[in-house]
Order: C-alpha cells, then sequence, then structure tokens
C-alpha cells in the first residue's frame, strides 16, 4: 500500500512543487492551506491532488497520513498543526521530507544563495535533462519548459534549491543544511530576510556551515564577484570554483538585447563559444555561468549546454511578461530586497534604454513588511521614470514601530526626481494609473510589478486596464 502524506501549507509554490513529485514518486499526496494562488493552484489542480483551503484539522484525521509535512510559514496555534502534536503524529519539516524520501541513493547539488537561485537551480536543472542525464529536480519556481518546478528523473542526480529561510517552527536552520550538499553553489550572499537572521553577519555564518558540510571529494562553486567569497571560500576542504568576472568560468563580450542576451564563455584561459539566452539582465549572466560551472564538471559537453540553454523559456514570475501590446507590456516580478529591485530594474533599463518604466511595489516578505531595509530602497528604484508603492502586506499584523512606510519609501523617491505615490493597495493604484494614462502620451511603456504574492489580483486589472 502506498504511503501517505499530508502537507500542512501546500499553497507555496515550493511546497506544491514537492507535493507533485512526491506523487510522481509514488506516493499518495494531500494537503491544506489558507493562501494558494496562481502558478500553485494550477500546478496541483494539473497533478490531481486533492487539497483544502483551511486548517480544519478534519482533513488530516479523514486522510489519515503515514508522515506530515509541516511548511515553514505554519506557526503554533494552526488547528491542523495543533492536532498533529495532540495525537502525536508523525511529522517532519520540508526538508526534512526532501532527504528522507528524495536524496536516497541521490548525488544532491545544491543550489543557494540569497539571490538567484532559483533561476539557477531551473537552468541547471534544464541542462542535465537535456543532455540526457535524468536529473531528479526540485525548483522554488515554475519552469515554462515544463510548467512545473520540478522533475522525477531516475538519474544519478538530484538537484535541489537550497532555501537560507527557516526550516519549520520548531527548526531555525536553513533548509539547504538538511540536504547532503555533495556539489555546493552559492550564487550570492546578500542581505535578506533580516526577520530571520538580524543582519548580514549572521546569514554569511550559515552559509558557512554549508561548506563545512560539503564533503572533500565534493565541489563548492562561488560567485567570485561577491564580497564575501574569499572569506567562504577559506573554510573549503573541497575543490572550490569561481564563475564571474576575473573567476574561472567567466563572460566576454556581453550583448543586451530587447529579446535576450548573448555573451562568449570563457574556462580560465579557454575560449568555450557563445550562449544565447532569452532571460534579460546583467545578473542573469551570472546565473547562467554559474549552471555552466556545474555542468561541465559532470562533464556535459558545451555543444549541448549551450543548446538547452538557447531553449530555456524562463520562470514564472522572474521578469516574467505576462502582456505585451500597441507598446505597452506587462512584467511580473518576484523582486522584493534591494537588490533583487534593483537587478530587476537594470535588467530593464539595459534591455529597455527608450521605455518608460512604472515599477509597482508590495511589501510583501518578512523584511520588506518591516523596516529593515526602508533606508536602502530608495537607490534601488532610480532607473524607474514612474513609481508606486502599496501598503505592506497585513500590515496591521506588525508592530507600529517596525512597519515599513511605504509613505516614506515614495517621500525619498520624490526627493531624487522620481515621481512616486504610496497608495494603500492595488485597486488604488490601478485607478490612479488610469488617470496617469489619460494624461501621458502614449509612448512605449513597461510596467514592472514587483511582489511575492498575488498583490490582490492586480496583474489582472492591469491587463484589463490596458488591453482595449
Amino acid at each position: 500500500m502506498k504511503e501517505k502524506i499530508y502537507l500542512i501549507g501546500i499553497g507555496g509554490i515550493a511546497m506544491a512543487n514537492l507535493a507533485c513529485l512526491l506523487k510522481k514518486t509514488g506516493y499518495l499526496v494531500s494537503g491544506s492551506d489558507l493562501d494558494t494562488f496562481g502558478p500553485s493552484a494550477v500546478l496541483l489542480k494539473k497533478h490531481e491532488i486533492t487539497y483544502f483551503k483551511d486548517h480544519n484539522h478534519i482533513h488530516i484525521k479523514k486522510f489519515k497520513p503515514d508522515i506530515v509535512v509541516i511548511g515553514n510559514a505554519i506557526q503554533r496555534g494552526n488547528p491542523s498543526l495543533e492536532y498533529v502534536l495532540n495525537d502525536q503524529l508523525p511529522y517532519c519539516s520540508m526538508p526534512e521530507i526532501i532527504k528522507a524520501k528524495l536524496l536516497r541513493n541521490k548525488t544532491p547539488i545544491v543550489i543557494t544563495g540569497t539571490s538567484g537561485k532559483t533561476t539557477t537551480t531551473a537552468l541547471l536543472a534544464w541542462i542535465l535533462q537535456e543532455a540526457g542525464l535524468k536529473p531528479t529536480a526540485l525548483v522554488g519556481g515554475i519552469i515554462k519548459n515544463l510548467n512545473s518546478g520540478f522533475l522525477a528523473g531516475n538519474g544519478p542526480y538530484a538537484v535541489i534549491e537550497g532555501d537560507e529561510y527557516n526550516s519549520s517552527f520548531y527548526d531555525s536552520s536553513p533548509k539547504f543544511l538538511h540536504y547532503k550538499p555533495y556539489y555546493s553553489i552559492v550564487t550570492n550572499i546578500q542581505s535578506d530576510h533580516l526577520d530571520i537572521y538580524g543582519n548580514i553577519e549572521n546569514i554569511f555564518k550559515a552559509f558557512q556551515k554549508l561548506v563545512r558540510i560539503t564533503p572533500e571529494k565534493g565541489l563548492l562553486i562561488l560567485n567570485k564577484t561577491n564580497p564575501y567569497t574569499t572569506a567562504i571560500a577559506q573554510e573549503a576542504k573541497s575543490k572550490v570554483i569561481t564563475f564571474g568576472k576575473n573567476g574561472n568560468i567567466w563572460a566576454n563580450g556581453i550583448k543586451l538585447a530587447p529579446n535576450g542576451l548573448s555573451f562568449i564563455v570563457y574556462k580560465d584561459a579557454k575560449r568555450l563559444g557563445e550562449i544565447k539566452s532569452g532571460l534579460l539582465g546583467k545578473h542573469n549572466v551570472e546565473n547562467i555561468l554559474a549552471a555552466i560551472a556545474v555542468s561541465l564538471e559532470l562533464k556535459t559537453p558545451f555543444k549541448k549546454i549551450a543548446k538547452a540553454l538557447t531553449n530555456f523559456q524562463g520562470i514564472k514570475r522572474r521578469l516574467e511578461t505576462i502582456y505585451q501590446k500597441s507598446g505597452i507590456t506587462i512584467i511580473d516580478d518576484f523582486a522584493h530586497n534591494p537588490e533583487k529591485v534593483s537587478a530587476s530594474l537594470s535588467a530593464l533599463r539595459s534591455h529597455f534604454p527608450e521605455h518608460n518604466i512604472i515599477a509597482i511595489f508590495e511589501p510583501r516578505t518578512g523584511s520588506s513588511r518591516r523596516k529593515f531595509f526602508q533606508d536602502i530602497y530608495p537607490p534601488s528604484f532610480e532607473l524607474a521614470d514612474l513609481v508606486y508603492i502599496a501598503e505592506p502586506y497585513k500590515k496591521s499584523a506588525l508592530s507600529k514601530k517596525n512597519v515599513f512606510s511605504s509613505w516614506q519609501l515614495a517621500k525619498d523617491l520624490n526627493k531624487k526626481g522620481i515621481e512616486s505615490y504610496a497608495l494603500k493597495g492595488a485597486d488604488h493604484i490601478v485607478a490612479h494609473l488610469k488617470k496617469s494614462f489619460a494624461q501621458r502620451s502614449q509612448e512605449p511603456t513597461i510596467i514592472v510589478v514587483m511582489t511575492s504574492g498575488d498583490f490582490d489580483g492586480i496583474h489582472q486589472k492591469l491587463v484589463d486596464l490596458v488591453d482595449k
């Protein structure tokens, strides 16, 4: 009889991908969550996974799971969690179930970093799949080529996105520490998740632990341009390879165009060949180089790597074009911390220098909803022509002294000469934008929505506004 697994918090895209991968691997899967939207809902429906939009414990009681997976957003007081604890049902965290059920007899390739890890994981999984290595893979996003973020291969490698966020309500350690990394990739170390870590020093220490558990016979791949790379490499007992400017795997002749980018790849002094990609932004050059570095170590021919990268369609919610007509483009993007906002706007300005760029930002993550980045955000938006900032998500749940001020950010940006507005939410922003469009000349325009959630359906509301 098949083992039953129930996921509390199934609505997040990483958990939804995990649920589908577990089902594909042969388990019976169900789950629940209050907030299941967009890609997650589509994915779960496609793979015929029954889930519930509440946390009533009766669902678990009827399903009779062999083990319950507790998502890291689930806290004490959740009715389903309390039922599990009171009835002493077997339970574990998301990274623990991945380690137990998906990494057995596999060589784990763990991609980590405060930015770039989702794209790099997706790129690497796609390259290895196209090269015939049949990897198992789990990504915290939706790969457009697959319409999912997982692969259930029977090959020797498991490509896993290693999140630095906490593992569960009872385990504050980063998820990536559970994944037995043999090949460890660190794309970037930057300030993020400060609601968990408090400061950049603690974030650095978390990645130090990753290096310390990477085996001597394994491999550590680091971003040469990151200021923490030298210090973290000193911890390594394994071989170290770097990518990026002055690294072992590097790019030259980078060209940016509206339809993507291209560059020449070198391994030390040896020219390997040209890469063409539909991804946008110089930050994605680094992500591509990281994926190439791993692929080369696994003896993947460069021609196969290049072909796979050319065919890679991107990831949903990572500078994803969701509408394009009559000179107006609407882009959905996951950017939330200052570095990611800056990278996304820089990419759009570089690829579309003549366009008017309108940035719409919803502070939604644990860090962005609080004041951690209050004084750091303004320079990140400087490449936008017009900025809208919504109120922080579930603002009332935060203490007033800690909550991020959208009004202050708008004020700081206006001082810099960037037209900016702090408005309550999606409907207010769309209404204001409608008036703004009526007053402006119709020049080529990009509207980029930056949020980690549904943002009250703003994407469709914007499409309805401009699609006339």
